[in-house]
C-alpha cells in the first residue's frame, strides 16, 4: 500500500467530509473526496485508494450500489469499504454486508471508533497482500481445504464439496470420520491439516457450538474463507467479514457465487493443484 494510506470519503454532504478528513489527516492519512456515488466510482478507478468510507445516501448512484459495483470489479474487489449511515436497522445493515461493504458506522459518528476500524481494515489489506504474493504453502499429506457447517445443511454442503473437488482442490468434512475414532482428536487434525477453512453460516451453524469453534481457530490461524447459505448474519465475533454469498447459489461451478469463491480461494492458498 501507499504511504500515507489513501483514503476516500464519498458523502454528499460537504461538512461531514470535512469531519472526517480533519481526524484522519491527524492520524496521518491522505485523503480524497467525492460527493456522489458516480464521481466515487471515478475517483476509485483513478486513484485506487486504500480504503473507502462510504455514505449510503447519496445522489445519482446510492452507496449500496457503488459498493456492489466496486467490489464486482476485480481490481478493486480486495478495496476495504466502511459505511458511513445515519440508518441502523439490521435491514440496511445486511444490505450494506450483501453488497460487500467490510464494516459499517452509524452517525453521529465515534471518532476513536472510526480510527480503529479503519486501522483494523488497512492492517487486515496488507495481510492480504502480503498472504497473496505468498499464498500458504502445500505440505504433504495437507488438505486444501476444512468445510466447517451444520449437520442441517448437509445437502447443498455436500454439492459445495463435490463441485469443490471438480475444480481441483482437496477437501475435508466430517464424513470422513470413521466409526470408533476420537470426534475431538480428528476434528483437531484436520483443522490443522487444512490450508483453509470454509465456513459455511446459516440460521443452523450460528448457533453450532462446533462450528463457532471451528470458525474462531480458523481465524486466529489467518485462513478463514467465510460464505453465507441464507441471509442468516454471522455470529458478532465474525459479522464485520465479508462473506460470499451461497444463498442463491445454483449448484453449479459457472455461477458468480462459485467464481467469486474459487477467486478468494485461489488468492489465499493458490489455484488447485498448482494450475
Amino acid at each position: 500500500m501507499k504511504q500515507p494510506e489513501r483514503i476516500l470519503i464519498v458523502d454528499d454532504n460537504e461538512t461531514n467530509r470535512d469531519i472526517l478528513e480533519a481526524r484522519l489527516t491527524a492520524n496521518g492519512y491522505e485523503v480524497l473526496h467525492a460527493g456522489d456515488g458516480e464521481q466515487a466510482l471515478a475517483m476509485t478507478t483513478q486513484h485506487r485508494p486504500d480504503l473507502i468510507l462510504l455514505d449510503i445516501m447519496m445522489p445519482k448512484v446510492d452507496g449500496i450500489e457503488v459498493c456492489r459495483r466496486i467490489k464486482a470489479d476485480a481490481d478493486l474487489a480486495f478495496t476495504p469499504i466502511i459505511l458511513v449511515t445515519a440508518k441502523s436497522e439490521s435491514k440496511d445493515v445486511v444490505d450494506g454486508l450483501d453488497a460487500g461493504a467490510d464494516e459499517y458506522l452509524t452517525k453521529p459518528i465515534d471518532q476513536t471508533a472510526l480510527v480503529a476500524r479503519v486501522k483494523a481494515l488497512l492492517r487486515r489489506k496488507a495481510l492480504h497482500a502480503a498472504r497473496q504474493d505468498r499464498p500458504a504453502p502445500r505440505r504433504p499429506g495437507a488438505t486444501d481445504l476444512f468445510l466447517s457447517y451444520s449437520r442441517q445443511d448437509l445437502v447443498k454442503v455436500e454439492a459445495l464439496a463435490g463441485v469443490l473437488q471438480q475444480a481441483g482442490w482437496s477437501v475435508w468434512w466430517d464424513r470422513h470420520i470413521k466409526t470408533g475414532t476420537s470426534f475431538d482428536k480428528v476434528i483437531e487434525q484436520a483443522l490443522t491439516n487444512a490450508r483453509a477453512v470454509i465456513v459455511a453460516w446459516s440460521k443452523n451453524s450460528v448457533d453450532s457450538d462446533w462450528v463457532r469453534a471451528e470458525a474462531a481457530y480458523a481465524l486466529e490461524s489467518n485462513k478463514l474463507l467465510p460464505l453465507r447459505l441464507d441471509e442468516a448474519a454471522p455470529p458478532l465475533r465474525f459479522i464485520n467479514m465479508q462473506t460470499v454469498n451461497f444463498a442463491c447459489w445454483d449448484g453449479s461451478c459457472g455461477d458468480q457465487a462459485f467464481r467469486t469463491l474459487v477467486a478468494d480461494l485461489s488468492h489465499m492458498i493458490g489455484a488447485p493443484n498448482g494450475k
